[in-house]
């Protein structure tokens, strides 16, 4: 576990650069339109995985906790090629459909659900195997292309249309397709083995179709909010609500490490006693990141004046990041393990039409785009509930509820208060009291895994 952290969380702090540096400075210099105009892009290109049909999700599946020399290059050839054809043939009905509406932006998803499907191909096949060098070098290099040529569009180009920078996305994700495939055909040596195979392709969608359905369902359920302001708030509101939902997703390069590293582990080691032990670190470890929060709001007051009514949202949501750090990093990765790709997707789907009604609920109560937030802070504390009464065998103490009911109620408390840096003490101090009275063992254990993965010291293994 300590060796695919250290990897992943090394990958993933480049990625944090990269990702703050594209996060502040792309509304600080687009005009609020254009930036909306490229986060409904961002948004639609969010459903590619749809268009995988959950071939890519088979190959997670049947690949977990092996190795690529574990099978042959004959199938390893036949599911790549195989994988190619459909997702051209998809993408290429997209394509024609949106020539036909005119859609600008249908046509560059079309075009960007290849290249990223691709990209996701490689990132499940070395996530699965536990190849977490090649993972994190996957993730991160798509995204220093585009800062690159965003950096190039914004000071030397001096480019305010949209089109440009979704332009500069799609072809950062051409190269980066390119090169993986190029590097995994000579590395594999499988140019001339395997080919198109419906059976192939009928074993791999079949295998992982419940499963793509989803994560599917995971990406509208966390863009419900975003749609719901799209349709009844302005441009500029939706604008903002993106903005506050990019900084969110800077928490995820360190919610990350956490969900793909724990999937590997629990293949071959999924015990109650060792995964409890691990969703306590998690539940430390996510309360602790959306303390990201304060600085943020300390950006926003002095860097992105015009973005300032998002601060309210940011903490909501970065307060739903706490739970997800559970939810995602323990709950979800039982049931790809367990198997139970259906009970994922029927959870999904129940949870989707939950936040549907609660997004309406509190828009009904308060027309602003703050409700969204509310709702969607509101329905993660709703599925971290049902996941404790679902695995009672590895539900919380009492006094790790109290941790977490009192560790909200201090964060909400301190999040509204004008002075940032007073709200900042106030949380860090009530953090650490509450974690050594309360979750002492846990802290402990923690901070032990930080230092060893941060020093490198990967060969002992975890007891």
């Amino acid at each position: 576990m300590k060796k695919g952290l250290f990897q992943i969380l090394s990958a993933n702090l480049i990625l944090l650069v990269l990702n703050i540096a594209n996060s502040f400075l792309l509304p600080k210099f687009l005009s609020i339109d254009s930036y909306a105009v490229l986060k409904t892009y961002t948004l639609y290109i969010g459903y590619v995985g749809f268009l995988s049909l959950g071939y890519a999700d088979g190959i997670y599946l049947d690949y977990g906790g092996k190795r690529i020399s574990d099978f042959s290059l004959n199938d390893v050839g036949a599911d790549l090629k195989s994988y190619f054809a459909l997702e051209g043939i998809l993408s290429a009905v997209v394509l024609v459909v949106s020539l036909i509406v005119h859609n600008v932006i249908l046509a560059a998803f079309a075009i960007g659900s290849l290249l990223i499907n691709i990209i996701g191909y490689y990132k499940n096949l070395y996530q699965a195997v536990g190849d977490y060098k090649l993972y994190g070098w996957t993730l991160n290099a798509q995204t220093i292309l585009m800062v690159i040529f965003n950096l190039i569009l914004i000071f030397a180009a001096k480019v305010d249309n949209p089109h440009f920078y979704i332009g500069s996305q799609l072809f950062s994700a051409a190269i980066i397709a390119f090169y993986l495939t190029f590097t995994f055909v000579k590395r594999t040596e499988i140019l001339n083995q395997g080919k198109v195979a419906l059976t192939r392709i009928n074993q791999n969608v079949s295998s992982g179709f419940v499963l793509m359905l989803g994560n599917f369902s995971s990406s509208i359920f966390t863009s419900i909010d975003r749609w719901f302001v799209k349709a009844l708030m302005t441009n500029i509101a939706f604008a903002q609500y993106s903005f506050a939902v990019s900084l969110e997703n800077l928490i995820n390069v360190f919610v990350t490490p956490v969900t793909v590293s724990l999937y590997n582990v629990f293949c071959t080691k999924r015990d109650t006693e060792y995964v409890l032990k691990v969703k306590r670190m998690a539940l430390l470890w996510g309360f602790l990141l959306i303390t990201a929060a304060f600085p943020v709001k300390l950006i926003l007051k002095f860097y992105l004046t015009k973005y300032i009514d998002s601060s309210s949202i940011i903490f909501t949501l970065f307060a739903a990041q706490a739970f997800y750090t559970v939810i995602k990093g323990i709950h979800i990765n039982l049931y790809k393990v367990e198997r139970k790709q259906n009970r994922y997707f029927v959870v999904m789907a129940v949870m989707i039409a939950l936040a549907i009604l609660l997004n309406v609920v509190f828009y009904l109560i308060e027309k602003s785009a703050r409700s969204f937030a509310f709702a969607t802070l509101l329905t993660a504390i709703l599925w971290f509930v049902y996941c404790e009464i679902e695995r009672r065998d590895l539900h919380y103490s009492v006094k790790e509820y109290l941790f977490i009911i009192l560790l909200l109620l201090v964060y909400s408390f301190a999040g509204g208060l004008n002075s940032v840096d007073l709200g900042l003490i106030i949380y860090c101090v009530t953090y650490v009291v509450l974690a050594l009275l309360l979750m002492r063992d846990s802290i402990k254990q923690l901070l032990d895994l930080l230092r060893t993965t941060i020093s490198g010291h990967t060969e002992k293994e975890d007891k």
